[in-house]
């Protein structure tokens, strides 16, 4: 794993030809104390994964299958997530 990114800043590697294989978000400072953020990620030959948050991981480690898609979603601090497993 890398370490944390912030700001703006690039997370994985560019012109190395490596796939991204899992990743984990979480919020910081005021965002954090009114948001929880819900993700979800497109895995090659396996498809859609169950909805993870707050730092969470979603994706692989180890099985060189590289992410296709990323889904994110804000929702407020004491509401309900995401549940939908659709495309």
């Amino acid at each position: 794993w890398q370490s944390w990114r912030a700001d703006g800043a690039m997370a994985g590697t560019s012109g190395q030809s490596k796939r991204l294989e899992a990743i984990e978000i979480d919020l910081t400072g005021e965002m954090a104390s009114h948001y929880d953020i819900y993700y979800r990620v497109h895995i090659q030959d396996i498809g859609w994964q169950s909805w993870v948050k707050n730092g969470e991981t979603a994706g692989t480690t180890g099985q060189s299958k590289r992410l296709e898609a990323i889904e994110i979603v804000f929702v407020e601090k004491g509401s309900n997530g995401p549940t939908s497993t659709s495309n």
